[in-house]
């Protein structure tokens, strides 16, 4: 709806940011790319919002991370005068004064709500937003209205992992919804019940863990600025928890997601690395420095990558162990794809090749979703080396893993394969392999799984 006068608020942004029309709308096509979404403002539609108009949600949002992003302070949607809105539409841990459980029930409610999801799931990651900081704190009980008893413990266990297996097979875009259904009601049971203070602990680190297992989808779907949020409530359970292995665990993630979206900075990936506990096992001290390499590798600094790949493989210890439940063991065939990740980031393809390659080794047949993501990995890097014959059967074998996964960020990753191949269209295997690649990821755009 039209507004009756200039939005001052935005012009003055615009000033200070040192921007104009133009730029403010390329900014926030590229910005809203991050999560998916084709959007195509222009100068024109700029104009527009500085004369008055209002886009719709989760414009206003974009608009306020461009800025927050150039100005290098925090911008709100009050600020732009673009939302009627006092702030970013659901900041859980901002409305409830940064308790846990009452952000995830404020978060799931409004992820599951008919009138509220679509713009929740569009918002933009915040590259500057501050993860809930680490406080010692003993868990207290909890007095509800009915009893939890182990066997709730136990499911609560088991649903982790099965949510945790169902995306890793299938793609965090399987179930999804389903998930964030179950924290916001069977959660919130759970969180009403009577229990003593040990008993609750584990409560809470439970629902930390099924809830960094929602943030993971929702970066497979490219809802990056919900996973962001559903990251940092599930950080703030760990810390309600008491539980610091699990602490750093999330933190870790949300680093890895900054990485994969080209923010490179090493804060989070450090800060996830001291917040572990003296007594975390080898593995998890394994999966924290690997992410800690990649993020060193991808800012330049090949030193430093290097030396923290070293100790995060003689932490490991190159066992390739049984499966272990979500959240407790670090697979070999991951350790391989981080190292195949640092060795490319530094520009030595024939070893990340060969480690890409070992991590298949490594792998379940059915880790569908994990194959896919390593092989799209391993065609980039054989195209850069330019075996390109090699690099058309990596792409065979892909997509007999990503015919059976819903997953818009791998997705993304086929489609950039594909982009890498076009310059060699001329010859026959590569005009083939990329009919192939734009015949499967036509077949991944269903809405339903994205919206």
């Amino acid at each position: 709806m039209a507004r009756s006068h200039p939005n001052h608020r935005l012009k003055r942004l615009l000033a200070e940011a040192g921007m104009s029309g133009e730029t403010l709308a390329r900014a926030v096509n590229r910005t809203a790319a991050e999560s998916g979404r084709v959007l195509r403002y222009s100068r024109k539609t700029v104009a527009g919002w500085l004369a008055g108009s209002r886009p719709p949600a989760p414009v206003p949002a974009l608009v306020a991370e461009v800025l927050t992003r150039r100005l290098g302070r925090y911008v709100s949607l009050q600020e732009t005068g673009l939302s009627p809105l006092p702030d970013e539409p659901v900041d859980p841990l901002l409305a409830t004064g940064g308790r846990g459980r009452e952000a995830l029930a404020t978060l799931t409610a409004a992820d599951t709500g008919a009138d509220t999801r679509a713009a929740l799931r569009g918002l933009p990651l915040r590259p500057s937003a501050t993860p809930p900081a680490w406080a010692e704190a003993e868990p207290g009980p909890a007095r509800g209205e009915w009893c939890l008893g182990a066997g709730d413990l136990a499911a609560l266990s088991q649903t982790t992992a099965h949510y945790a297996r169902v995306s890793d097979t299938y793609g965090g875009a399987h179930s999804r919804t389903a998930l964030a259904v179950y924290l916001a009601t069977d959660g919130a049971a759970f969180l009403a019940a009577r229990c003593d203070a040990p008993t609750h602990a584990q409560l809470l680190g439970n629902l930390s863990r099924l809830t960094h297992v929602l943030a993971r989808m929702c970066a497979d779907c490219r809802q990056n600025g919900l996973a962001q949020r559903y990251f940092h409530v599930a950080a703030q359970l760990a810390v309600e928890a008491g539980d610091r292995t699990q602490y750093a665990v999330t933190l870790r993630a949300m680093s890895a997601q900054l990485s994969r979206l080209g923010h490179r900075g090493t804060e989070l990936a450090l800060s996830a690395w001291r917040a572990a506990p003296e007594d975390a096992s080898p593995a998890i001290k394994s999966f924290l420095l690997s992410n800690l390499a990649v993020v060193h590798a991808a800012a330049g600094r090949e030193r430093r990558a290097l030396d923290v790949l070293s100790d995060a493989t003689t932490l490991h210890g190159g066992r390739d162990e049984p499966p272990a439940p979500p959240f407790s063991g670090y697979p070999l065939a991951a350790l391989h794809y981080q190292r195949g990740h640092v060795l490319q980031s530094l520009g030595d393809y024939d070893r990340a090749g060969a480690a890409l390659a070992a991590s298949l080794r490594h792998r379940s047949p059915f880790a569908h979703r994990a194959r896919a993501l390593t092989l799209a990995k391993l065609g980039e890097v054989l195209l850069l080396e330019g075996r390109l014959e090699k690099a058309c059967e990596v792409t065979d074998r892909l997509l007999e893993d990503y015919g059976r996964i819903r997953c818009p960020s791998t997705t993304n990753r086929v489609r950039s394969l594909r982009t890498r191949l076009m310059p060699h269209a001329r010859r026959p295997a590569v005009r083939s392999a990329i009919g192939r690649l734009e015949g499967y990821t036509a077949q991944q755009g269903s809405p339903a799984f994205t919206r």
